[in-house]
């Protein structure tokens, strides 16, 4: 994928970033930036091509500023349109940019800025030791340092002397919507092709995540209408998985050339230390959902792709998780959605970010656009979760605007996680159910310092500890189900 490291100290200070980067080269190919007198220290990671200008400000990801909607900026561009844009505008300057990004600014008199996206999309984590500053995209980075690691907070700047502030802050629910729902759907559609373009705009050597479930559906309908040429998809499963079906009508009906992989219990437990180690979680649906993540991620990087699309967000912003459905009241989904968008770096994007890492990819999520959460907070619950035929339908009003595009089977499709879909889902809770006695599970459970919730999960934890230590536990995140 990317991502930015960074060691700021005071002048006579310095520290070395060479065992940061060693932690996580496997990221991409690394710029390094020396600063003067050893006060600082920089380095992106990336894959492609893009050029890094000799300016104050260091950009991992793009930037998509106001009056410039549709077009990212990435490398050099970025960088130098961020410097104009803080010199002539201040700190503000962050009300007028979004995209996916971590960067890192540093001004006159050793004055340090860093600051990440407003989804915590781009991963920066940060600890401090002996007076200096260390930023990273993992963990695992920072973790000889021996210091307590925290993770940066989305939406949020650093300045030194002050710690973080926060410069966005996520939509609320709007209970007064002034929209029709034919005026709500256009406007939906137009930003989420916008989000798309914005997300591939000169980009070399795209790919895109297909499931046939109907988020990637849609960003993957989207980019083959922006795309000259054909794109490439690319699906994993089990043989005969629901994914691998459904995956293959729409890839016929946009035109897309698919990739479909096919894989076993047997190389899924021969990737499982590799998914934990770079996941840096145990939580048991997180790993699950991983496995298929990482086995496409692959599969892209190996057919040379740099950059892929996701269908990620859709299901926090517009109610697809199904048990919101047996939720008693709206405030009670709406609370349970609002908690979504806090823990999402922590929990879906963190799969995201660190299954394509892992080979190198950077991976973007167009459903993470700022304008598009704003408008859909203003939906009624009703058009993300409607009864049809006595039945709650999740994401109602995404299925309705692009069920001509899809077909209807794949529009009106059930919510499946990726696991599920891709067949694989209690396999290895049966391989964890027949490895663990239950005399084993409930002492270790006991034992364990955070809660270990099933057999599955202490299979998974059990590995994860073989790489970090107990100190990094509270930077696990946690999914409330488990089934």
């Amino acid at each position: 994928m990317s991502g930015l490291i960074g060691v700021f100290g005071e002048k006579e200070d310095s520290a070395d970033i060479e065992p940061l980067i060693e932690k996580v080269k496997f990221r991409g190919t690394c710029w390094e930036k020396d600063g003067e007198e050893d006060s600082y220290s920089l380095a992106i990671l990336n894959k492609s091509t893009i050029d890094h200008d000799d300016s104050s400000a260091y950009l991992d990801g793009y930037l998509v500023f106001s009056e410039e909607e549709g077009e990212a900026l990435q490398g050099g561009e970025g960088e130098n349109m961020f410097c104009k844009l803080l010199k002539k505008e201040g700190l503000s300057c962050f009300e007028n940019i979004e995209g996916e990004f971590a960067l890192a600014y540093l001004g006159d008199d050793d004055k340090i800025l860093v600051a990440r996206d407003p989804f915590g999309v781009k991963p920066l984590y940060y600890t401090m030791k002996d007076k200096i500053l260390y930023v990273a995209p993992e963990i695992k980075a920072l973790v000889d340092l021996g210091t307590p690691i925290k993770e940066a907070p989305p939406g949020s700047y650093y300045q030194k002397g002050k710690g973080w502030i926060r410069y966005y802050h996520l939509p609320r629910v709007v209970k007064k919507n002034d929209l029709s729902l034919e005026a709500a759907e256009d406007k939906m559609r137009h930003l989420l092709s916008l989000a798309v373009e914005e997300r591939i705009d000169g980009v070399e050597n795209l790919g895109v995540y297909l499931s046939g479930g109907l988020d990637s559906s849609v960003v993957a309908a989207l980019a083959a209408e922006l795309k000259s040429e054909p794109i490439r998809t690319y699906t994993v499963g089990i043989e005969g998985s629901k994914d691998i079906e459904y995956a293959k009508i729409v890839a016929e009906r946009i035109g897309s050339s698919q990739h479909v992989y096919t894989y076993d219990l047997d190389e899924m437990l021969e990737v499982l230390p590799s998914v934990i180690y770079h996941l840096e979680s145990f939580d048991c649906a997180y790993v699950r959902s991983s496995i298929p993540n990482y086995i496409a991620a692959r599969e892209a990087a190996a057919d040379g792709r740099w950059v892929m699309l996701t269908g990620e967000g859709s299901d926090e912003i517009f109610a697809g998780y199904s048990y919101l459905k047996s939720l008693d009241s709206e405030e009670e989904i709406t609370s349970e959605m609002e908690n979504f968008l806090k823990n999402l770096s922590r929990t879906g994007l963190q799969r995201v970010d660190r299954m394509n890492s892992a080979h190198g990819l950077d991976c973007r999520v167009p459903f993470l656009k700022p304008a598009l959460l704003e408008l859909v907070q203003r939906f009624p619950l009703d058009w993300k979760l409607h009864d049809w035929e006595d039945e709650p339908v999740d994401k109602w009003i995404l299925r309705r605007a692009f069920e001509d595009e899809l077909s209807s089977k794949v529009a009106w499709r059930e919510k499946a996680q990726f696991d599920q879909g891709s067949g694989s889902s209690n396999m290895l809770s049966a391989v964890a159910e027949e490895a663990i006695s239950d005399s084993e599970y409930e002492a270790e459970s006991a034992k364990a310092p955070v809660p270990v919730r099933n057999k599955e999960e202490l299979y998974y934890y059990r590995i994860f500890r073989r790489f970090f230590p107990e100190s990094v536990l509270p930077l696990v995140g946690r999914w409330t189900r488990t089934s």
